[in-house]
């Protein structure tokens, strides 16, 4: 009995010296930084967005950057190429020239511009052209449809991606400051929230009850968040002869 407890005593203490023995580790680590070289279109967004702006454009489809809700496309980069330079042309320079410099976007606008290839469908037949989420990032949508063809189309382009563009930052400005309460009163309960797309079809003669009833754009029925962000920005990329006949339902029709 005595000698089995010396014997397991002294078993232990080889298993203590054992594990106490240090290990020589080696020095290469298992994480290792990956490195992707970078095409035009990176360098692009670097010298034009990221150092004059500090906002970075992502169109390498990412996926916990979009919305899993709906079935989409990647941006191709052909469409990236097209957008982000008209970007930078109808997106950002206008605001530098009114406001002297480019203070104003870096300060205000979110620090990420997603591209995705496609639209978001809805349910009720709408689609979703661009979002904007806690005044950090606005995603477009449909960029494929960017091609040689449809970049010269200024109608397009303002359709397309201008319009969301200007609509989309002014909620984002409204975070910051709010538009007055007043213009809440101007339509009242007229507002019809998310039936304003079968109330005002996206016809020739939807667009002309909503603008009889006040509105801008079908869409601007919905609220008065979105009626304050489609009227600012169908006036920052109309101009006066556009937007004044949209304010007459006779002239309207010659801008659909």
């Amino acid at each position: 009995m005595k000698y089995n407890k010396f014997y397991i005593l002294l078993l232990s203490g080889v298993l203590i010296t054992s594990a106490c023995k240090k290990e020589k580790l080696d020095s290469s680590s298992v994480f290792v930084d990956s490195s992707t070289e970078k095409n035009p279109l990176d360098n692009y967004i670097y010298n034009n967005y990221i150092l004059n702006y500090n906002v970075d454009i992502l169109y390498k489809y990412v996926d916990k950057e979009s919305n899993l809700n709906y079935n989409l496309v990647p941006a191709s980069y052909n469409s990236s190429v097209r957008l982000t330079k008209l970007f930078k042309y109808l997106g950002f320079e206008p605001y530098d020239d009114v406001t002297g410099s480019k203070a104003f976007i870096k300060r205000y606008f979110p620090k990420l511009i997603n591209f995705i290839g496609t639209a978001a469908y809805n349910n009720n037949g709408t689609r979703i052209l661009g979002t904007a989420e806690g005044a950090k990032k606005i995603t477009l949508y449909e960029v494929n449809a960017l091609n040689a063809t449809t970049g010269v189309n200024a109608d397009f382009l303002t359709d397309s991606y201008f319009h969301t563009i200007h609509h989309e930052f002014q909620h984002i400005l409204n975070q910051t400051t709010d538009f007055p309460s007043s213009f809440r009163t101007i339509s009242g309960t007229a507002y019809v929230d998310d039936v304003w797309n079968t109330i005002y079809p996206n016809n020739a003669t939807g667009i002309g009850a909503a603008i009889a009833a006040g509105f801008i754009s079908p869409y601007a029925s919905s609220g008065d968040k979105e009626d304050f962000a489609e009227l600012f920005s169908f006036y920052i990329t109309l101009s006066a002869t556009q937007f004044n006949a949209m304010l007459n339902v006779t002239g309207w029709s010659c801008y659909i």
